[in-house]
């Protein structure tokens, strides 16, 4: 074994770990911010779910990770948490017993990506948290499809996405803004042409 890795040194071999060959209904997404932007998580597989990879090197801390297992639980269908061996104790700990385990490590050949632990269902995602990943457009838009964007289309974004808490159920919801991350991402070049 060589020496630990960073976020840096990780991040490029779980990309590869998480595309599919056939990316042409996935995209991956770094950094998206989640929760009115209040965390980010590392990367985001979306396709027919969302799944969200979270990498805590041997060189970071677990100090953030509660609360970001707050937010991620609300809005990801399934979460991953990607750990060097320094943090696999605590972090079995940490985490619910629904997320996934990547344990990862540093050989002479490279990266080495090793599932402990394979993520299940989330069972408490929640409307409202997803509905905040639309942008105002895009919330106004949904409302729109179900007539039930009158007199809302000059009102705060909260008062929009309240109303389409109401009129949707949550797996409308996340059908919406998977295609509208997906939709975007390939705007910004992250999906396979």
């Amino acid at each position: 074994m060589t020496s630990p890795l960073r976020d840096t040194d990780i991040r490029p071999a779980l990309r590869r770990f998480v595309e599919p060959a056939d990316r042409s209904d996935t995209v991956v997404i770094e950094e998206l911010g989640i929760g009115r932007h209040a965390v980010r998580v590392d990367m985001a597989v979306v396709n027919g779910s969302m799944h969200a990879y979270e990498i805590k090197s041997d060189f970071d801390t677990l100090r953030r990770l509660s609360v970001q297992a707050v937010h991620y639980g609300k809005c990801f269908d399934q979460i991953t948490l990607v750990i060097g061996p320094k943090h696999v104790k605590l972090a079995r700990e940490l985490v619910p017993q629904w997320w996934g385990l990547v344990r990862v490590s540093s050989h002479a050949e490279g990266v080495r990506l090793v599932v402990a632990r394979k993520p299940k269902r989330n069972p408490a995602r929640e409307a409202r948290a997803l509905i905040e990943l639309l942008w105002r457009e895009e919330t106004i838009a949904l409302l729109e499809q179900r007539g039930a964007a009158g007199g809302l289309r000059s009102k705060p974004r909260e008062q929009l996405w309240d109303r389409a808490t109401q009129v949707f159920t949550l797996e409308e919801i996340a059908t919406a803004v998977r295609a509208h991350l997906k939709a975007n991402a390939k705007k910004l070049g992250l999906a396979a042409q």
